[in-house]
């Protein structure tokens, strides 16, 4: 019944017949009107004590708007309450070191969310961050790692840099050739790598005639030896 009645009703309005008539034919009498701004001040006493007694209510509303939805300060003390962020801080805690888009890939979350996550621990001394070779490294803060000993777990976080570095531990004063045959890359490869570790004050070279031969150096033994074991353990948890 309410179907027919509204097909009839569609019909009327179809088939009505509208008349539109210019304006011009009947032009304003009188001066158009230019509205002026009013000061707040001048308004009615009413309407000023009205816009008084709603503005509290409207910061009241808010508030409880803000923390039904778990807006709320962030401090030492919280920081670690939202799930997103304590799952970054653990993951740094599991991989010292690791990079901004390893953290994102693994967080599975958005670069800009990621990175709001890192600005509050770090705003808050959960984490700090070392920027070294273009990349973004992130490590926990409280004073677990020192400067020396996150440059040595920055290199053991590459395969094949840790494989050199475990290799020239198992046989010190191996030659570039003797490297290279060991890892399975080439020469310049070595190189390449080689400069990086001494750059960080990792490894040392000797020259013996006219082959280089290298050595883990003496500061960082220590810290290699203890990041490969970290490393080492972190591998036999996660396969448990």
């Amino acid at each position: 019944m309410i179907a027919v009645f509204l097909a009839v009703a569609l019909a009327q309005i179809a088939s009505a017949a509208y008349v539109v008539s210019p304006g011009s034919l009947y032009p304003p009498s009188e001066d158009p009107f230019v509205p002026s701004e009013v000061a707040f001040w001048e308004l009615p006493l009413w309407v000023i004590l009205l816009e008084v007694c709603i503005v509290p209510l409207e910061l009241l509303w808010a508030t409880k708007t803000c923390l039904s939805l778990g807006c709320r300060r962030v401090g030492r003390e919280n920081v670690l309450e939202s799930a997103a962020r304590a799952e970054i801080y653990t993951m740094i805690r599991a991989a010292p070191g690791i990079h901004l888009r390893a953290l994102s890939e693994r967080a599975a979350i958005s670069m800009s969310t990621l990175r709001y996550h890192l600005a509050v621990l770090q705003e808050h001394h959960k984490i700090t961050s070392l920027d070294e070779d273009g990349y973004l490294r992130f490590y926990e803060n409280s004073g677990t790692y020192t400067a020396a000993q996150q440059r040595v777990l920055k290199h053991l976080r590459n395969t094949t840099t840790r494989e050199i570095l475990i290799g020239i531990l198992e046989h010190p004063g191996a030659s570039r050739q003797e490297v290279a045959d060991t890892v399975g890359i080439s020469g310049p490869a070595v190189t390449w790598h080689m400069k990086k570790l001494t750059e960080d004050r990792i490894i040392r070279q000797e020259r013996d005639g006219r082959a280089v031969r290298y050595r883990i150096s003496e500061d960082a033994a220590v810290d290699l030896a203890s990041g490969i074991r970290e490393a080492e353990d972190r591998r036999i948890l996660s396969h448990t």
